[in-house]
């Protein structure tokens, strides 16, 4: 196995060597621009899944609890919730702003809740009622996914690349090594034959 490695290696380095045609050069630079710039592809990728936590983070505390009052008797669900959950269907709410006026929407709240019970309700970032805060384990999801697919995606167009320049290559190599072989096959003399 390690034979293997160091001879894959040697393949792409530079030696001097005058039987190395250009076509090896070019398959060698090629090789390490793939190298360099899967390198930068996993820094984007890094970035991107950064980026991505930093906004699911502002996400998570861009809102805030308040206490509201069920302003309409909450529906009973006609279905089964999870077990261990709560059903929380969306039913009119009022709540006070922070300068005392009062506000009215619909928001989620517990299943048979009558009006004038007081509830918590989740205001997002602009005010509006929501299900409550993102959780700090889908943000995290989010980012990794966000930079597992630019990882991937950005690997797969350079060894896409990597491929097509290969095949050109080798086209190439196999266009000299046929004209090479028939002008040796013309060098040679009948008696050769």
């Amino acid at each position: 196995m390690g034979s293997r490695l160091t001879m894959r290696v040697r393949r792409y380095l530079p030696d001097g060597n005058p039987l190395r045609r250009g076509t090896d050069r070019a398959e060698s630079a090629a090789v390490l621009a793939f190298l360099i710039l899967t390198v930068l592809g996993l820094i984007a990728a890094f970035a991107v899944g950064a980026a991505v936590y930093r906004d699911g983070v502002a996400e998570e505390r861009s809102g805030r609890w308040v206490t509201a009052t069920v302003t309409r008797d909450a529906p009973v669900p006609t279905w089964v919730a999870v077990e261990g959950t709560a059903a929380r269907l969306r039913t009119g709410v009022a709540w006070k702003t922070s300068d005392g006026q009062t506000v009215t929407g619909r928001a989620p709240v517990p299943s048979a809740a009558k009006a004038g019970t007081p509830v918590r309700i989740w205001l997002d970032g602009d005010g509006r009622p929501g299900d409550g805060p993102r959780s700090r384990i889908d943000t995290v999801a989010d980012a990794v996914a966000s930079a597992a697919a630019t990882a991937a995606l950005s690997l797969a167009v350079l060894l896409a690349c990597l491929a097509f320049v290969r095949r050109r290559l080798d086209r190439r190599r196999y266009a000299m090594w046929d004209a090479e072989w028939l002008a040796m096959n013309r060098r040679r003399k009948p008696e050769d034959a």
